[in-house]
């Protein structure tokens, strides 16, 4: 079984609910940790290794009693997939370019196979893209879109009341699925299958 973490958002904000999701990707699990931490949604690749450092360090704070060990993900497919492979945690953190960060991932034969028994956790652009269907906060031009479809759901995630207009929108778009995550910054669920 696959444990499928999905947060609304801005995890670089120190609060206790950040906190608390950077703790569930890693509990239960058996020392040592390897978390593979994903980028691909930030189209700047020199901000990488400075959200790799942050990650890292929230991770560690969340769970001092873990040994963790890091890898950021190459953006080499190849390589990529063996990452997969050796990792207990694949981390997608979010970014302003889903669409790339899906592209990478489309690139990966059988992705849902290959992560089956870890733990998979994305923000914002990192949760909305295992959806069949999502909002885009990013998109103004397309902002209703097709994810890969792992999890039979739709996606909203920086959500908010005042955004209630964009939501009728998404239950309309695509095919009528029966759940949808409204998840808002720094707040997170939990799906297991």
């Amino acid at each position: 079984m696959t444990k499928y973490i999905l947060h609304g958002g801005n995890t670089g904000r120190k609060t206790d609910d950040n906190k608390n999701f950077f703790y569930e990707i890693t509990r239960g699990l058996s020392d040592p940790v390897k978390v593979l931490c994903v980028y691909y949604a930030k189209e700047d690749k020199s901000k990488w290794q400075e959200l790799f450092e942050n990650d890292q360090e929230n991770f560690s704070s969340a769970s001092p009693q873990k040994v963790l060990i890091f890898e950021m993900a190459n953006d080499k497919t190849i390589a990529f997939v063996e990452q997969i492979k050796s990792a207990d945690v694949i981390y997608m953190r979010g970014g302003n370019s889903t669409h790339i960060l899906q592209e990478y991932l489309e690139k990966v034969d059988d992705l849902e196979k290959l992560w089956s028994g870890k733990v998979v956790a994305g923000s914002s652009a990192g949760a909305i893209v295992l959806s069949e269907y999502y909002y885009e906060n990013n998109d103004e031009v397309r902002p209703y879109n097709k994810g890969l479809g792992i999890l039979p759901i739709k996606t909203f995630c920086h959500y908010t009341e005042e955004q209630s207009d964009k939501l009728t929108k998404l239950k309309e778009y695509g095919e009528n699925m029966e759940t949808i995550y409204t998840i808002p910054d720094e707040k997170f669920f939990i799906i297991e299958r």
